[in-house]
């Protein structure tokens, strides 16, 4: 029996670690992290499974070999973008256009920053560009908004560029991107064409803006185009790596990518600028899918890595796309789950401001390596995790489940030198300081994320998870006042949990501009053209019809705006009457986001954006209600600690500490408490309490 059962692992790949999650059909989950290794990341997965196969009790070849689905999120793009350590690019546009990328819509210089960043004028500048000008050419051709060819592409000038580009410049990648080319793609097709004569051998990566996006708007397409050759070689090699090292191991099954759409795609269609924001895509997966199960409809999707803090949000059951994500200052066109970050993890810094005397933490991190001062693996500057040790709420001795003792004598010399001594504090209040404006920082993000889309925090539920999260979660809520928080027993390992239950998805995204009452048979028309399409592809992927599934969404505003709201179209077929509710639709929710009469009908309402996502549905193990009840609390305790509590008051007090494997459906943890997992703490402040549910999840409320 055991010879038989077979596996689909999940792997992500973050800033700190690496985590595997694996799983099987009938629903058992074993967990196991590592160390990432940015010097070469593959070396990190291949770690994080041989301690995963340790966990099983088998050898790595022999988990590998009984594995049918090996799905990866991969910071590999995203580092390469924030260390610059992509491909030497040039850029071919529109003649007239090239100077687009530099002058950056004229928002450049603030896109992407804080605004406490912004606030600072003199210090605000535009980011580095991806291709300098000099490797920016321009040929002669014109398309207009309609598609209609005005002026013939100049083969001429294409050669000559690309001649320039290879022999002069000496690049390794080549992005093109025309004007209008998302409404008609011919003179970028025969671009195509041309640079396969040019060259044969495909020495040369190559991405065009009209393949990447049928979304108006030169400036971000161009941007999409220039950040994918810019990536792809990078990525391109990093997959073909690690695919060598994992069918050398023993893998049979096929290799699976996460993209930023929240679906996988195989590795041989995978779209290197896709892979952007995988990894906090994969949390918003393993949300979605726990909260189908739970029946939440409004969830906050909070991940506290080592890194950063990454917020996300299901509304009325769905999460929504970025319209123009900004990526590392960058904007882009790229169907992206709306997830934002902020540098707030274990491993973020926190210091005293040498010009205001003002405790700061974060954005800088301390990373993998060298990692916290705890760590004691040379790391020189206090971190979160490094107050969250002083004030009791980690044990030294059971980080990582007792695979790795902290240092705590080293951390509190570190606080007391660099942070308590300049501020006149003592050592804890010190580090409660830095527990206190991380949480701060991280409410701040929550409350504007939820708020700009018409909701309250109130009206929500938090999801906890990454290996801070569950730390944290019950200090940013409070502030919040969300009054139901959610930890599961994979929230350490959750973006991986959420990669092995994620489904392939190929998303498309359209400029149109339908005005209302559109005739329901041409919306009908281009629904079945997309969806026929993408069913077709889909088919070429190996899915057949009962395996797929359509997602529609509009984006729908009042004409003359330049910003609309997208909303779910559940509806097959239209009619006079469907398109009539889908007006009604709009205004309600448009009311909703913005108040009552900020809607203005007189103006018109058109459809101006379609998306499409075709899910290819894969095998995915059960999550099932657990019937063990009856445990005594009392003998699922390890011990007490003194742990230091910032609210009510601000002391130490003896918190008895609960072993989560202990635990039984029904049990009720009432805070001051500590719940230990094997890869993370709960902290559970005076006036909480947790319940185990029938999922064996985690459940704090305020009592």
């Amino acid at each position: 029996m055991e010879a038989q059962r077979r596996f689909i692992i999940g792997i992500d790949t973050g800033g700190t670690f690496t985590d595997a999650v694996v799983m099987t059909d009938s629903g058992e989950i074993w967990t196991a992290k590592a160390p990432t290794t940015p010097d070469d990341f593959s070396r990190g997965v291949m770690d994080a499974l041989s301690e995963a196969a340790r966990t099983l009790g088998i050898g790595c070849s022999d988990l590998l070999n009984r594995t049918t689905l090996f799905k990866h999120g991969s910071t590999v793009a995203t580092n390469a973008l924030i260390t610059r350590s992509g491909v030497k690019v040039g850029f071919i546009t529109t003649r007239g256009f090239e100077d687009t990328t530099e002058i950056m819509r004229a928002i450049g210089r603030v896109d992407g920053l804080s605004e406490e960043e912004i606030r600072h004028v003199t210090w605000v500048t535009k980011p580095e560009p991806l291709v300098p000008r000099e490797r920016v050419l321009g040929v002669r051709e014109r398309m207009d908004y309609l598609g209609q060819e005005i002026i013939p592409l100049n083969r001429g000038d294409v050669m000559e560029a690309i001649r320039r580009l290879i022999e002069e410049e000496k690049v390794e990648a080549i992005a093109v991107s025309l004007l209008h080319a998302w409404v008609n793609s011919a003179h970028e097709e025969e671009i195509r064409r041309l640079a396969l004569e040019a060259d044969p051998s495909g020495q040369v990566y190559w991405s065009f803006g009209g393949a990447l996006s049928q979304v108006a708007g030169e400036y971000a397409r161009a941007n999409t185009a220039i950040m994918n050759s810019y990536l792809g070689p990078t990525v391109k090699r990093y997959l073909g790596d690690l695919e060598s090292k994992l069918q050398k191991e023993g893998l049979r099954g096929p290799l699976l990518i996460m993209q930023g759409n929240g679906g996988v795609a195989h590795r041989e269609h995978v779209t290197p600028i896709a892979n952007l924001q995988s990894g906090p895509a994969g949390g918003m997966i393993a949300s979605a899918y726990v909260a189908g199960l739970l029946g939440h409809q409004n969830v906050i999707t909070t991940d506290m890595g080592g890194t950063s803090f990454d917020v996300g949000l299901i509304t009325e059951g769905y999460w929504r796309y970025a319209q123009e994500p900004i990526v590392e200052r960058f904007r882009i066109l790229q169907p992206i789950i709306d997830i934002e970050s902020i540098g707030a993890g274990g491993g973020t810094i926190a210091r005293v401001d040498a010009e205001t005397g003002r405790l700061l933490v974060g954005p800088k991190s301390a990373g993998a390596s060298p990692g916290p001062l705890c760590y004691d693996a040379g790391g020189e500057e206090v971190t979160v995790t490094d107050a969250d040790l002083i004030l009791g709420i980690i044990d030294p001795n059971y980080f990582l489940g007792g695979r790795k003792a902290l240092n705590k004598e080293k951390a509190q010399r570190a606080i007391e030198e660099k942070i308590a001594r300049p501020l006149g504090l003592g050592v804890v209040e010190a580090a409660a300081g830095v527990y206190e404006i991380v949480n701060s920082k991280m409410s701040d993000l929550i409350r504007r994320q939820v708020v700009r889309t018409g909701y309250l925090p109130e009206e929500f539920v938090i999801y906890a998870f990454g290996g801070a999260g569950p730390v944290h979660a019950a200090g940013f809520a409070a502030e919040l006042g969300v009054k139901k928080i959610y930890i599961f027993s994979t929230s350490p390992v959750f973006s991986a949990f959420g990669a092995a239950s994620a489904d392939v998805i190929r998303t498309r995204v359209m400029t149109c501009q339908y005005l209302l009452p559109v005739d329901p048979a041409v919306l009908n028309q281009r629904l079945d053209s997309i969806e026929g399409e993408m069913k077709e592809t889909m088919i070429g992927e190996g899915f057949g019809s009962g395996q797929l599934e359509f997602r529609r969404f509009f984006t729908m505003r009042y004409r003359r705006q330049t910003a609309g709201v997208e909303l779910p179209v559940a509806w097959e077929r239209f009619s006079a009457e469907r398109v009539a509710e889908l007006q009604v639709t709009f205004e309600k929710k448009y009311e909703e986001l913005f108040g009552i009469g900020a809607g203005y009908t007189k103006a018109g309402i058109e459809i101006s954006a379609i998306r499409v996502d075709a899910v290819g549905l894969v095998a995915k193990p059960p999550l099932k209600p657990q019937e063990t009840r009856g445990t005594a609390l009392s003998s699922t305790i390890k011990g007490t600690r003194k742990i230091f509590f910032t609210r009510p008051g601000r002391e130490f007090i003896d918190t008895p500490v609960y072993d989560y494997t202990r635990l039984g459906v029904g049990n009720v943890v009432k805070g001051p408490g500590v719940i230990e997992l094997p890869f993370t703490t709960v902290l559970v402040p005076p006036g909480f309490h947790v319940t185990l549910d029938d999922y064996l999840n985690l459940v704090m409320e305020i009592s």
